[in-house]
């Protein structure tokens, strides 16, 4: 079997991550190869794949699907030369930006910031559908489009 191309590498490696992640109840959020040929990055962002789990994934979730990844990546020859593999978890500031990114936060005090000049609003994430989410503020509940939503981030206590 031949080696992925650069521009397929990505999705060569979400190939054999996906699987892996999903045997451990994870989801890979985002996936990033960089570098060049014999000094890649490889860097996974992972979570519970359970969006009403009541923790997020724990070191020894991502210390397993390390190993069992590159294991994977070794055992295909995805790669050509060295790399770096890097498995992590979503940081609590990430930016919310897709459908699940929100609905993992419901419940939680969320600052969205709307497209163009009509600024931001600052409230409870108490619903999320694949088109909708509701905020409860100050001024009651707003049902916002998420087309109109450029992103949010969970406002933190500290």
């Amino acid at each position: 079997m031949s080696r992925p191309s650069d521009d397929d590498l990505p999705a060569a490696v979400q190939a054999l991550a996906d699987p892996l992640a999903g045997e451990l109840g994870l989801e890979v959020l985002d996936l990033v190869v960089k570098g060049q040929r014999g000094s890649r990055m490889v860097r996974l962002t992972v979570d519970v794949a359970d969006l009403d789990a009541e923790v997020g994934v724990d070191i020894d979730e991502v210390a397993v699907l390390s190993r069992r990844l590159e294991d994977a990546l070794d055992d295909a020859d995805t790669i050509a030369g060295g790399y770096t593999l890097e498995v992590t978890s979503p940081g609590a500031d990430r930016p919310l930006t897709r459908p699940r990114d929100f609905a993992r936060n419901r419940g939680r005090p969320v600052r969205v910031e709307l497209t163009g000049d009509a600024g931001e609003l600052t409230g409870e994430l108490t619903a999320v559908s694949e088109t909708t989410l509701t905020l409860t503020t100050d001024d009651g509940d707003r049902e916002l489009d998420l087309d109109d939503v450029a992103r949010g981030h969970v406002v933190l206590p500290w």
